[in-house]
């Protein structure tokens, strides 16, 4: 139990509470750093700490770095390299740099194994295929590119393609989503593509519908602007689907073009962030015109890399073995088991007085490009 203390107010959502007198040797915080903790690990997903509504250095922040770097927080645990590149640009120039970079390493998410047997291997090695169905899934419909699927459904439907666009989506854009053109008018004509005949759309659906669905899919579609890790492309490896995603943030790191899915460019800085005119532009035409741009950008990919995978599912079963063999190798629960469970006897085991710093054994989780030639 704890007391997330953004809950109190929103600009504090970096820190928690834990209930007293839990007695652990070790706490494994995750995002939030946990106050009054004498030891422990913290994972995080993007930024950390997490200051947002700060712009500016002030005493809180200052506090949350000088804790971070305390003998308290023993090791300082990246969900991705994108993260890791993330956190270091952040506290880079601070007294505390090198402390948190001695403690800090990578260690990817793990995600559900679904069924061993491919739904889809024996229509496919059968040459069975009507037609290419594509799943989008996200809340967050713009900046997680649905308006990039609803395009690319209407492209296909003008040219006459076997394409399915399947979209499940609770349809949140706009104002409210930090990557969005602010004016209402702007989604209008993508949404209209979500009423043409070659596209089924759903609103939320619970995480076990959408993992069927998404093992039933020739691929998922995930043609973000913005995406901390992109968990709808690992759930997807894990039911035996490949991915259609950006090179954007932490995609780059488990997914492959023509290897276990399809990558479509994406600009992006040094760390791996798309690049977008200021976010204070959004509600002006320039950002919109670049936004429009952007999905037609991708759209115009997405539909040159589908065209070699319709009515072409000998292409598909390898590209479909080897996003299982991704979520088999890189995310199972196993692999996280296999480091996590010495890794806390060893850190719980360290002395408060001793400097933390990553040792031999605490490993950065590989990159797809890192193991791909594992799969042969």
């Amino acid at each position: 139990m704890f007391l997330p203390f953004d809950k109190l107010l929103s600009s504090l959502d970096g820190v928690a509470l834990l209930a007293p007198f839990h007695n652990a040797d070790l706490v494994h915080a995750f995002n939030r750093l946990p106050v009054g903790e004498k030891k422990y690990v913290i994972s995080f997903e993007s930024h950390l700490p997490r200051r947002f509504g700060f712009q500016n250095d002030n005493a809180y922040t200052n506090w949350m770095v000088s804790e971070l770097a305390s003998p308290r927080c023993r090791r300082i645990i990246a969900l991705s390299h994108y993260a890791r590149r993330e956190f270091l640009s952040r506290v880079r120039g601070t007294d505390a740099a090198g402390e948190l970079e001695a403690k800090l390493f990578v260690r990817h998410p793990n995600v559900a194994i679904g069924p061993k047997e491919d739904p889809l291997a024996y229509p496919l090695s059968r040459g069975h295929m009507d037609e290419l169905v594509i799943t989008f899934v996200g809340g967050h419909f713009a900046r997680k590119g649905g308006c990039v699927a609803a395009l690319l459904a209407k492209k296909a439907y003008d040219e006459k393609l076997p394409l399915r666009i399947q979209t499940i989506s609770s349809l949140q854009m706009g104002a409210s989503v930090w990557t969005d053109p602010t004016s209402e008018t702007f989604f209008k004509p993508y949404l209209e593509c979500l009423k043409l005949p070659n596209v089924h759309h759903q609103d939320r659906l619970p995480n076990e519908a959408v993992r069927r669905i998404l093992g039933r899919s020739h691929f998922c579609f995930l043609p973000t602007f913005a995406d901390t890790f992109g968990y709808s492309i690992i759930e997807a490896m894990a039911e035996h689907t490949p991915s259609i995603g950006t090179s954007v943030q932490a995609i780059p790191e488990f997914l492959k073009d023509g290897f276990n899915g399809l990558m479509l460019p994406l600009e992006v800085d040094a760390i791996g962030k798309w690049l977008r005119p200021s976010y204070d532009t959004r509600g002006e035409k320039s950002y919109e015109t670049h936004f429009a741009e952007q999905v037609e950008h991708l759209a115009d990919h997405a539909l040159a890399a589908i065209r070699p995978y319709l009515d072409a599912p000998d292409k598909l079963l390898p590209l479909r073995r080897n996003a299982r063999l991704t979520a088999e190798k890189m995310f199972a629960p196993g692999v996280s088991g296999a480091f996590y469970d010495p890794f806390y006897e060893r850190v719980a085991a360290e002395k408060l007085s001793s400097r933390p710093q990553c040792g031999p054994l605490d490993v950065s989780s590989p990159t797809i490009s890192d193991i791909a030639d594992q799969f042969a």
